[in-house]
Protein backbone atom coordinates (compact mmCIF):
# COMPACT_ATOMS: atom_id res chain seq x y z
CA UNK A 1 0.00 0.00 0.00
CA UNK A 2 0.85 3.38 -1.27
CA UNK A 3 2.15 6.24 1.66
CA UNK A 4 -0.65 8.47 0.75
CA UNK A 5 -3.26 5.51 0.73
CA UNK A 6 -1.84 4.83 4.71
CA UNK A 7 -2.18 8.52 5.68
CA UNK A 8 -5.61 8.95 4.31
CA UNK A 9 -7.07 5.45 5.72
CA UNK A 10 -5.43 6.91 8.98
CA UNK A 11 -7.72 10.66 8.69
CA UNK A 12 -10.63 8.91 7.64
CA UNK A 13 -10.53 6.29 10.21
CA UNK A 14 -9.63 8.93 13.13
CA UNK A 15 -13.07 10.86 11.01
CA UNK A 16 -15.03 8.27 11.39
CA UNK A 17 -14.45 7.33 15.15
CA UNK A 18 -14.82 11.36 15.99
CA UNK A 19 -17.70 11.68 14.29
CA UNK A 20 -19.86 8.66 16.50
CA UNK A 21 -21.16 7.50 12.72
CA UNK A 22 -24.07 5.53 13.34
CA UNK A 23 -24.25 1.85 12.12
CA UNK A 24 -26.51 0.37 10.13
CA UNK A 25 -28.66 0.86 7.18
CA UNK A 26 -30.63 3.69 8.30
CA UNK A 27 -27.04 5.43 8.55
CA UNK A 28 -26.59 4.96 5.21
CA UNK A 29 -29.63 6.93 4.06
CA UNK A 30 -28.36 9.94 6.63
CA UNK A 31 -24.80 9.72 5.84
CA UNK A 32 -24.77 11.41 2.03
CA UNK A 33 -21.57 13.06 1.94
CA UNK A 34 -22.37 16.57 0.50
CA UNK A 35 -20.01 18.24 -1.62
CA UNK A 36 -21.43 21.99 0.11
CA UNK A 37 -23.53 23.28 2.50
CA UNK A 38 -26.68 23.87 0.51
CA UNK A 39 -28.76 25.18 3.60
CA UNK A 40 -27.81 28.88 3.06
CA UNK A 41 -29.57 29.47 0.07
CA UNK A 42 -31.58 26.27 -0.65
CA UNK A 43 -30.90 26.78 -4.15
CA UNK A 44 -28.29 27.94 -6.98
CA UNK A 45 -29.44 29.28 -10.21
CA UNK A 46 -28.38 31.67 -13.12
CA UNK A 47 -27.42 34.98 -11.97
CA UNK A 48 -26.28 33.10 -8.59
CA UNK A 49 -22.29 33.73 -7.83
CA UNK A 50 -19.48 32.47 -5.24
CA UNK A 51 -17.68 29.58 -3.84
CA UNK A 52 -20.35 27.11 -3.78
CA UNK A 53 -21.00 27.58 -7.68
CA UNK A 54 -17.52 26.89 -8.07
CA UNK A 55 -17.55 23.75 -6.22
CA UNK A 56 -20.57 22.70 -8.05
CA UNK A 57 -19.15 23.66 -11.34
CA UNK A 58 -16.00 21.32 -10.66
CA UNK A 59 -18.27 18.61 -9.75
CA UNK A 60 -20.47 18.58 -13.22
CA UNK A 61 -17.04 18.75 -14.78
CA UNK A 62 -15.71 15.82 -13.71
CA UNK A 63 -18.91 13.66 -13.35
CA UNK A 64 -20.19 15.03 -16.92
CA UNK A 65 -17.33 16.40 -18.86
CA UNK A 66 -19.02 19.98 -18.73
CA UNK A 67 -16.41 21.82 -19.43
CA UNK A 68 -17.26 24.87 -17.74
CA UNK A 69 -15.01 27.56 -16.25
CA UNK A 70 -14.61 27.65 -12.28
CA UNK A 71 -15.67 31.33 -12.28
CA UNK A 72 -17.84 30.84 -9.24
CA UNK A 73 -20.66 32.52 -12.06
CA UNK A 74 -23.85 30.64 -12.59
CA UNK A 75 -24.57 31.81 -16.22
CA UNK A 76 -26.50 29.88 -19.19
CA UNK A 77 -23.33 27.21 -19.50
CA UNK A 78 -23.51 26.25 -15.88
CA UNK A 79 -27.61 26.22 -16.01
CA UNK A 80 -27.11 24.21 -19.55
CA UNK A 81 -24.73 21.41 -17.63
CA UNK A 82 -27.20 20.95 -14.57
CA UNK A 83 -29.86 20.69 -16.84
CA UNK A 84 -27.58 18.23 -18.47
CA UNK A 85 -27.32 16.37 -15.24
CA UNK A 86 -30.60 16.27 -14.49
CA UNK A 87 -31.71 14.43 -17.38
CA UNK A 88 -29.51 11.82 -16.76
CA UNK A 89 -31.82 11.74 -13.80
CA UNK A 90 -35.21 9.91 -13.73
CA UNK A 91 -36.04 11.37 -10.00
CA UNK A 92 -34.93 14.65 -10.92
CA UNK A 93 -37.11 17.54 -12.36
CA UNK A 94 -35.25 19.09 -15.38
CA UNK A 95 -35.31 23.19 -14.71
CA UNK A 96 -31.67 24.16 -15.03
CA UNK A 97 -32.54 25.15 -10.95
CA UNK A 98 -29.70 23.28 -8.54
CA UNK A 99 -31.52 23.01 -5.44
CA UNK A 100 -31.99 20.02 -2.78
CA UNK A 101 -32.33 17.30 -4.81
CA UNK A 102 -29.87 17.75 -7.75
CA UNK A 103 -27.68 18.76 -4.95
CA UNK A 104 -27.86 14.97 -3.07
CA UNK A 105 -27.70 13.67 -6.42
CA UNK A 106 -24.45 14.92 -7.85
CA UNK A 107 -23.03 14.89 -4.10
CA UNK A 108 -23.72 11.24 -4.16
CA UNK A 109 -21.78 11.20 -7.86
CA UNK A 110 -18.91 13.41 -7.08
CA UNK A 111 -18.22 12.24 -3.86
CA UNK A 112 -19.13 8.27 -3.85
CA UNK A 113 -17.33 4.68 -5.78
CA UNK A 114 -20.75 3.95 -7.01
CA UNK A 115 -20.81 0.55 -5.01
CA UNK A 116 -24.64 -0.84 -4.45
CA UNK A 117 -26.38 -0.48 -1.17
CA UNK A 118 -26.73 -4.93 -1.13
CA UNK A 119 -24.52 -6.74 1.34
CA UNK A 120 -22.28 -8.50 -0.17
CA UNK A 121 -20.92 -11.99 0.70
CA UNK A 122 -19.15 -15.34 -0.65
CA UNK A 123 -21.27 -16.70 -3.11
CA UNK A 124 -22.30 -13.39 -4.17
CA UNK A 125 -22.07 -12.40 -8.11
CA UNK A 126 -22.60 -9.82 -10.85
CA UNK A 127 -22.29 -6.06 -11.64
CA UNK A 128 -22.32 -5.23 -7.77
CA UNK A 129 -19.01 -7.50 -7.04
CA UNK A 130 -17.59 -6.08 -9.37
CA UNK A 131 -17.42 -2.38 -8.74
CA UNK A 132 -16.20 -3.94 -5.35
CA UNK A 133 -13.17 -5.63 -7.20
CA UNK A 134 -12.62 -2.83 -8.96
CA UNK A 135 -12.05 -0.52 -5.59
CA UNK A 136 -10.12 -3.31 -3.84
CA UNK A 137 -7.49 -3.01 -6.86
CA UNK A 138 -7.59 0.47 -6.73
CA UNK A 139 -6.35 0.13 -3.34
CA UNK A 140 -3.46 -2.38 -4.46
CA UNK A 141 -5.27 -5.48 -3.36
CA UNK A 142 -5.06 -8.33 -5.42
CA UNK A 143 -8.09 -9.60 -6.71
CA UNK A 144 -9.62 -10.89 -9.86
CA UNK A 145 -12.31 -8.27 -11.39
CA UNK A 146 -14.56 -11.34 -12.35
CA UNK A 147 -18.07 -10.26 -10.61
CA UNK A 148 -17.73 -13.50 -8.38
CA UNK A 149 -17.31 -13.04 -4.36
CA UNK A 150 -15.12 -15.77 -3.82
CA UNK A 151 -12.22 -16.25 -1.09
CA UNK A 152 -10.09 -14.25 -2.91
CA UNK A 153 -12.37 -11.30 -2.62
CA UNK A 154 -13.50 -12.28 0.58
CA UNK A 155 -9.53 -12.28 1.83
CA UNK A 156 -9.20 -8.97 0.47
CA UNK A 157 -12.20 -7.35 2.25
CA UNK A 158 -11.06 -8.97 5.36
CA UNK A 159 -7.81 -7.30 4.98
CA UNK A 160 -9.40 -4.20 4.33
CA UNK A 161 -11.63 -4.13 7.45
CA UNK A 162 -8.15 -5.13 9.83
CA UNK A 163 -7.00 -1.50 9.04
CA UNK A 164 -9.91 0.15 10.39
CA UNK A 165 -10.76 -1.17 13.96
CA UNK A 166 -14.40 0.43 13.83
CA UNK A 167 -14.83 -2.78 11.15
CA UNK A 168 -15.53 -6.50 11.96
CA UNK A 169 -13.10 -8.50 10.22
CA UNK A 170 -15.80 -10.80 8.92
CA UNK A 171 -14.84 -10.53 5.11
CA UNK A 172 -18.53 -9.31 4.52
CA UNK A 173 -19.12 -6.40 2.32
CA UNK A 174 -21.92 -4.67 4.67
CA UNK A 175 -23.05 -1.08 5.39
CA UNK A 176 -20.14 -0.45 7.27
CA UNK A 177 -17.15 -1.24 5.42
CA UNK A 178 -18.82 0.01 2.26
CA UNK A 179 -19.03 3.78 3.96
CA UNK A 180 -15.39 3.00 5.35
CA UNK A 181 -14.26 2.18 1.93
CA UNK A 182 -15.98 4.50 0.07
CA UNK A 183 -14.39 7.56 2.19
CA UNK A 184 -10.79 5.96 1.31
CA UNK A 185 -11.23 5.73 -2.09
CA UNK A 186 -12.61 9.01 -2.59
CA UNK A 187 -10.25 11.01 -0.02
Amino acid sequence: MKKWQKISAAIVTATILAAGVPSGVGAQAASVPYIFDLSQSGTLKEGSRGENVKIMQRALNREMGAELTEDGIFGPNTKTAVLAFQKTKSELKNDGIYGPATHKALSLEFNTWGFSNEVLKVGSRGEAVKTLQRGLKDMSYHVAVDGVYGPQTRDAVIKFQERFPSLANDGIFGPRTKEVMDKVLND
